[in-house]
């Protein structure tokens, strides 16, 4: 499309005119509109009496099956060019295509994220030029020139494990997707585009501003509120922008598996095999199910599948009655193989993990196979100090490893869907989880425009991540959304609407839960809710007499359900000592703690779990929680930034509580 004026030019014009963002072109890259969110064309289909989730036309892959030897997966991760776009040039000038000059580009390694590039500043709010990363808001471009080997009858997919926030992905100049989120993979099949030998792929990453300009004289801009987005106003956590996670290219046969759900109950396998046929012809196969778990022979069924169609195919099996259970001290995992074959050739295979194990509400408790269990928990945010987001799978085994020091068997993992690999180490570690999308603080206009569009960027998340997380056992409970505003209509169909979702999607029809602003203030909706989860700061940002009574209460309101703290904390600047009263010091955050449980402990049952905000200090983009002294940081974690602990750890981790 031409423009007169490049998108980002007109978008700072409005910013730093103090100008509201509605006035933005609907085609601009950061205005405030539902484009790429309808661009990803989520949606959900019933094939053969099973929902299906679709993404882009086509039926959204399984990015947790195990690699096998019908497909070829290709890693593009070394030789990117990178290069910040300020002034909206990198489409009129087609930094996409093939003849863009090279020049004024960076090398980089994918993942990355350019908030950690050379510069960055995380407080200096009067630079938010490329300059200073961290603080530059707008878009940046990603280029990589590669290889690729013809193969008859093959399709090919580029698959993204995450991207935040906005995107737009062309190969070979031309543009092949639309991607809004940051925490979702996404998959796109590119068969028509992709030729033999080299081809270029481009990626422009486009992230929105949280606030306005900067105010001479220093104090908080102002924030920009915006209705279509993932977050609403500006987290608390810190926006990291790039290609933060893997990109991979996936070669396989036109006929494929493209999920497995899979559930257990009384002794049973229950299975629901998702087959696509992305080919010209009709197909007879047979369709084979393995696994170690299984009593007797693997089960086998014929399959008729037409060309371009979808078929969900129903396997149930009885189970080997010594068939281990997946629970957190013996986090047992059972391989699991399903087949198609045509003439006893091998079509497609897919592989993965079955944990044997169910998690439900019993009354005011929680069961983990039948046993009552009490979620001693700890946020975790998806950063480190020197990778920010674009983590590498030991980063994620280094912040479980912290999990585990702390005694923690149950993490949140806010607001976002994480990198596959976290639900993965999970599952092989025995921790339990939240499965989690978005929903962070949303406003009356914001909740009003998610819940009525079947396509928002709230409901395409919910749909990604409900069928991605499926068959994980790490994942316990769903938290549907994080303190949205509680004081208006929009809030009670909201909140209905993301149950709903669970209800539909979640073959293993886990508990839903969320972590409300406050527990009985305004109309917190937990008749919602199996659980009913909210987030409790009495004490570091309210008066610590008032826990008591909020306890009182919530039980009251909420007779026979379980009770969930989702989020309780307080901050402590690491290696500060001083008095229990004297706040900001490792002795007051520790104190406080004691306090609190001392409190809580009575209220267990029907208090069922409790989390600690946070498990290391973070970065934000809130000036109430995060330090300009410390270059952003909140240092409201359980760790320092260097992984040392804090005295609250060891309070945190010799903690007891009832079931535990």
């Amino acid at each position: 499309m031409n423009r007169s004026v490049p998108r980002c030019l007109c978008y700072m014009a409005l910013v730093w005119l103090g100008l509201p963002l509605a006035l933005a072109s609907p085609n601009d890259d950061l205005g405030d509109h539902p484009q790429f969110a309808h661009g990803m064309d989520i949606r959900t289909q019933i094939i053969d009496g099973v929902p299906v989730v679709f993404h882009y036309g086509q039926v959204r892959p399984d990015f947790d099956a195990i690699p096998d030897s019908t497909r070829k997966r290709i890693a593009l991760s070394q030789n990117w060019q990178f290069r910040f776009d300020p002034e909206g040039k990198g489409e009129t000038e087609n930094w996409a295509g093939t003849q863009a000059p090279t020049d004024s580009w960076t090398a980089v390694t994918v993942p990355h994220c350019w908030d950690m590039m050379p510069g960055g500043r995380f407080h200096d709010w009067s630079d938010r030029s490329p300059s200073n990363p961290p603080l530059y808001d707008g878009a940046g471009w990603y280029r990589l020139k590669f290889q690729h080997e013809a193969t008859s009858g093959k399709r090919h997919r580029l698959e993204f494990l995450g991207i935040p926030q906005r995107a737009r992905i062309f190969l070979n100049g031309k543009e092949v997707a639309l991607h809004e989120g940051g925490g979702q993979p996404f998959s796109i099949d590119v068969t028509e585009q992709l030729r033999p030998g080299l081809n270029l792929l481009a990626v422009k990453v486009i992230r929105r501003p949280n606030y306005q300009g900067y105010r001479p004289g220093g104090g908080e801009p102002a924030e920009i509120t915006q209705v279509h987005g993932p977050h609403p106003k500006a987290p608390d956590l810190w926006p990291y922008a790039g290609i933060t996670r893997e990109v991979s290219l996936v070669s396989e046969n036109p006929v494929t598996i493209r999920k497995a759900l899979l559930r257990t109950a009384n002794g049973r396998l229950e299975s629901a095999i998702v087959i696509a046929n992305h080919g010209n012809e009709a197909r007879r196969l047979s369709l084979e199910l393995n696994c170690d778990a299984l009593a007797g022979r693997p089960a086998s069924v014929e399959v008729d599948i037409s060309a371009g169609g979808v078929r969900v195919i129903r396997i149930d099996a009885a189970l080997k009655s010594t068939a281990g259970y997946w629970t957190p001290e013996t986090p047992t995992l059972h391989r699991i193989v399903a087949r198609l074959r045509q003439s006893d050739k091998l079509v497609d295979e897919w592989t993965g993990n079955l944990g044997i194990r169910e998690f439900r509400v019993d009354g005011a408790r929680l069961l983990l196979n039948d046993r009552p269990i009490f979620l001693k928990g700890v946020a975790m945010y998806e950063e480190t100090q020197s990778r920010g987001a674009a983590l590498l799978s030991e980063d994620h085994r280094t912040l479980l490893r912290l999990c585990r020091d702390a005694g923690a068997n149950f993490i949140r993992l806010q607001v976002t869907q994480r990198n596959p690999e976290v639900y993965r180490e999970a599952d092989r570690q025995g921790f339990l989880l939240t499965g989690e999308w978005g929903g962070f603080w949303y406003r009356e206009a914001s909740m009003d425009a998610q819940t009525r569009d079947s396509q928002s960027v709230f409901q395409s998340l919910a749909r990604c991540a409900i069928w991605d997380l499926v068959n994980h056992p790490s994942v316990a409970l769903w938290c549907t959304h994080n303190e949205s505003h509680q004081f208006c209509p929009e809030y009670g169909r909201f909140v209905a609407k993301a149950t709903e979702l669970v209800r539909e999607l979640d073959w293993q029809r886990r508990p839903v839960s969320w972590a409300a602003w406050h527990p009985h203030m305004g109309q917190p909706e937990f008749r919602h809710a199996d659980v009913v989860g909210f987030n409790e700061y009495r004490g570091a940002m309210d008066p610590f007499e008032r826990l008591e009574p909020d306890m009182r209460r919530v039980t009251a309101e909420n007779p026979g359900k379980p009770l969930i703290i989702l989020e309780n904390g307080s901050w402590a600047r690491p290696g500060k000592r001083g008095g229990v009263h004297e706040k900001d010091t490792e002795d007051w955050q520790a104190d406080l703690l004691r306090r609190q449980h001392e409190v809580l402990v009575h209220h267990s049952p029907p208090l069922a779990g409790y989390t600690y905000w946070i498990l290391v200090d973070y970065r934000s983009r809130k000036f109430y929680t995060a330090n300009p002294e410390s270059n952003g940081y909140s240092n409201m974690g359980l760790y320092g930034l260097d992984g040392r602990p804090k005295l609250v750890r060891d309070v945190f981790r010799d903690l007891v509580w009832p079931g535990k």
